[in-house]
């Protein structure tokens, strides 16, 4: 469950922010982000990258760009490093946090139950912006989708999921779009929790989820938006242990730049 609010305080955004942003993609993404944020606005950059896969150098240049005062970064190489005192002053004096990694379980095993963890909830609580790039968006979810098979039927065993830094409990995130051939395992990770909605998020497309958990679709690509709310059959609870999933009775949505979408009302704007 997200934090609990302060009286009299809104949560801050969340952003969702798909992989590979294109430098023309960042410029709208990101100017767009920091204009809600406010102005001149300090950004915390916290990375898990694997030593091989750093990231990419010119994220910094693009968000002092798109308007931000101050960029100041992190890498995190072990758990010790989320409990460093200077690690959590970056957080607790940022307006925007931003977490980057190569893959959903690198972030997750070096921040789950940490202080920095338990921070960042507690700053989004109060009013601080958190996002994710690429599998760093799947983090911000109660329930972390983790990995999974390629391919548009679920399968049971097809689908990791893990718990992320419960940001909100409404959404399951996929960061890989429809460009990913992963709708299967989205489908999967619904079947198993259908109380939440599926997003997924192509590259260079973000969310933009404010206080009131409407969400504005902003970059070059769509968001898929799938609804279990009113799932029929399922053999889940029959099927075999790599057999293909039956799901009945979804409601999808593919949103593109301008659109909007309630996550409460669970309908388009």
């Amino acid at each position: 469950m997200p934090a609990k609010l302060a009286p009299d305080q809104s949560r801050g955004y969340l952003v969702p922010i798909g992989q590979n942003v294109r430098a023309d993609s960042a410029m709208t993404i990101y100017r767009r982000l920091i204009a809600v944020i406010g102005q001149r606005p300090i950004v915390a950059l916290i990375a898990a990258a694997a030593a091989d896969d750093p990231v990419p150098e010119e994220l910094e240049s693009q968000l002092m760009a798109s308007g931000a005062s101050q960029v100041r970064r992190t890498t995190l190489s072990s758990r010790g490093d989320a409990e460093q005192r200077a690690t959590l002053a970056l957080v607790e004096s940022a307006d925007l946090t931003l977490l980057c990694a190569d893959q959903p379980l690198r972030l997750s095993t070096l921040l789950g139950g940490t202080p920095l963890a338990r921070l960042l909830r507690k700053r989004n609580a109060d009013g601080m912006a958190v996002g994710g790039i690429g599998a760093g968006a799947a983090i911000l979810a109660e329930h972390m989708l983790a990995g999974g098979a390629h391919g548009p039927t679920p399968r049971m065993g097809s689908v990791t999921l893990a718990p992320g830094l419960g940001l909100t409990n409404r959404l399951v995130i996929d960061q890989g779009g429809a460009s990913a051939d992963r709708l299967g395992r989205l489908l999967g990770a619904l079947a198993l929790n259908p109380f939440a909605l599926g997003i997924s998020i192509d590259p260079d497309t973000a969310g933009l989820i404010g206080a009131d958990n409407v969400m504005d679709v902003i970059g070059q690509g769509g968001i898929t938006v799938i609804d279990p709310t009113d799932v029929g059959h399922s053999n889940v609870a029959d099927a075999d242990p790599s057999g293909p999933i039956s799901i009945t009775n979804l409601r999808m949505h593919v949103l593109v730049h301008g659109a909007r979408y309630d996550l409460d009302f669970r309908r388009p704007l």
